[in-house]
């Protein structure tokens, strides 16, 4: 337990918590993305986040007959799309979707999840909402019985409450820094105009409980850790075979910040 050596942190290198090599990791998730395209069915609106995972799902789509309209919240993958031919809707004129597939750095047999690399979680959380099944895509490596803080909660905030959810988060025990990027002079902003804080929690929190009280603290418009409100998710093993995981209950699913 307690908080990894993030002394002098700026600038997130997510790389030193990677457990699988690259050549591994890119098979499994391959596995991941064939598993997912199974799902999904002629004229399908769907979702699709961000990630390596992700981008094999499309490898997939195009290589296929089948018709899908795809709705994401990375630019990435959007470009992604319209070089395979996939029809896009922006996020915008988006408003139901049947399915919706994301990566994420780590997650537990809950289907709680931290999705801190890419600073978008707050339109993540907007297509999780949309869609009628969100599915999580990964590696074995990532899973873990309880969910293990291992990498930080990213904490997207609006710019003039910058330092007031900076103290609130520190209050929590956290240490936070300002996301900044390489090559950018100053900090690394969301799409939509705000800041980017990381807050490195102790290995060990309880997401449920950190999930709500985020979610409390005015500033903030969005987080990282996704409680309650994946459906599935699809993981892959270094011996070839797929397992999946889904909700024990259903239910209502959290639609928190």
């Amino acid at each position: 337990g307690g908080n990894p050596d993030w002394s002098g942190f700026w600038l997130p290198d997510f790389s030193r918590f990677e457990k699988t090599d690259k050549g591994r990791g890119s098979r499994m998730k391959r596995a991941c993305a064939k598993k997912a395209f199974e799902w999904i069915r002629d004229n399908m609106a769907i979702g699709l986040g961000g990630g390596e995972a992700v981008a094999f799902l499309i490898e997939e789509l195009a290589k296929s007959k089948k018709r899908v309209t795809a709705v994401s919240p990375s630019g990435d993958t959007l470009e992604l799309c319209k070089k395979s031919g996939i029809p896009t809707v922006p996020l915008s004129c988006a408003g139901s979707l049947e399915l919706a597939f994301d990566g994420c750095d780590t997650l537990d047999r809950k289907l709680n999840a931290l999705k801190s690399r890419g600073g978008i979680h707050t339109r993540e959380k907007l297509v999780a909402a949309m869609a009628k099944e969100y599915i999580l895509l990964a590696d074995e490596s990532k899973l873990t019985e309880s969910l293990t803080f291992c990498v930080p909660v990213a904490v997207e905030a609006l710019r003039p409450a910058k330092t007031f959810v900076t103290k609130q988060l520190e209050a929590m025990g956290a240490a936070v820094y300002l996301r900044k990027g390489s090559g950018k002079a100053g900090c690394v902003r969301s799409d939509d105009g705000n800041d980017l804080l990381d807050a490195v929690f102790p290995e060990k929190t309880d997401p449920e409980e950190l999930s709500g009280r985020l979610d409390g603290i005015a500033g903030i418009v969005g987080h990282s850790l996704f409680c309650k409100i994946a459906d599935g998710a699809i993981v892959a093993k270094a011996d070839g075979t797929v397992e999946v995981i889904r909700r024990e209950r259903r239910g209502t699913r959290r639609q928190g910040r």
